[in-house]
């Protein structure tokens, strides 16, 4: 880049869910005899970027539910995860519901 500076550049991506830390050494050796150096350790973390979806822990998911079930009681639970790391790894579930489906499933059920 300049006298004596130079940049430090990756040969491909990098991902963090695969490897999220490098530890390399830099040394520098000057011309002189005799050559001197002098040598640097760097740790350098990959930062997470939202490139993984949620994942279900099983699909497709089926349940069956007893008539005259308790309303409030518990009948299912699902169970999802992200790879990503951090904001990036939170989930929220929500229940897909079409305007007019007062007589589908979702209608009664609630997260």
């Amino acid at each position: 880049v300049q006298d004596n500076m130079f940049a430090l550049v990756t040969k491909s991506q990098l991902d963090r869910e695969k490897q999220s830390k490098y530890d390399l050494t830099i040394i520098a050796k000057d011309a002189g005899e005799p050559a001197l150096t002098s040598e640097k350790s760097i740790s350098v973390y990959v930062s997470d970027s939202n490139d993984n979806s949620p994942e279900f822990t099983e699909s497709p998911y089926s349940f069956y539910m007893i008539e005259n079930n308790q309303p409030g009681a518990s009948v299912f639970s699902v169970q999802a995860y992200d790879r990503d790391d951090g904001d990036n790894a939170l989930i929220s579930y929500h229940i897909h519901r079409n305007a007019g489906s007062e007589q589908k499933v979702t209608s009664f059920l609630n997260i």
